[in-house]
């Protein structure tokens, strides 16, 4: 199976997946009594420099586009483009839900789908300098921001 057709199935299978009664974080992952997140790809230690994070910024982009499109022709409907930028700002003090908790500080901007009473998304997570860039998945109960 082919990494993109994995995680085609990751994603699916994360939307039939029941929430646990508590949290548990997990490194680059996590789940909670309403969501779900996971890596899909995480760019190797030790990539530093701007030459390399472009390339794996672009090679995520590629897998997300792709991901969408897939989905898309399944009968998901064309995604939303959703820009998080700005998201803490706009919450002002009232905290926000996971996943949007971590979600709002790392991935800029989302490909974002409502199905089945759950949102479920994917974006390309920049945790920090000297910290790898991740592709990521989630599914949530919680309302976007």
């Amino acid at each position: 199976m082919s990494g993109t057709a994995q995680h085609l199935d990751t994603i699916e299978s994360l939307c039939a997946l029941p929430f646990p009664e508590t949290n548990s974080p997990l490194g680059y992952e996590s789940s909670g009594p309403r969501h779900h997140l996971v890596t899909l790809l995480l760019a190797p230690t030790g990539s530093e420099g701007e030459a390399a994070h472009t390339v794996f910024e672009d090679q995520f982009d590629s897998e997300r586009e792709a991901l969408s499109l897939l989905l898309t022709v399944r009968g998901w409907g064309p995604p939303d483009r959703f820009a998080l930028a700005g998201a803490a700002l706009r919450a002002g003090d009232a905290p926000l839900p996971a996943p949007w908790d971590h979600l709002v500080h790392t991935v800029p901007d989302l490909h974002l789908w409502r199905r089945a009473g759950r949102w479920t998304g994917i974006g390309t997570a920049h945790h920090g300098p000297g910290l790898p860039l991740a592709l990521i998945a989630f599914t949530t109960t919680e309302d976007p921001p």
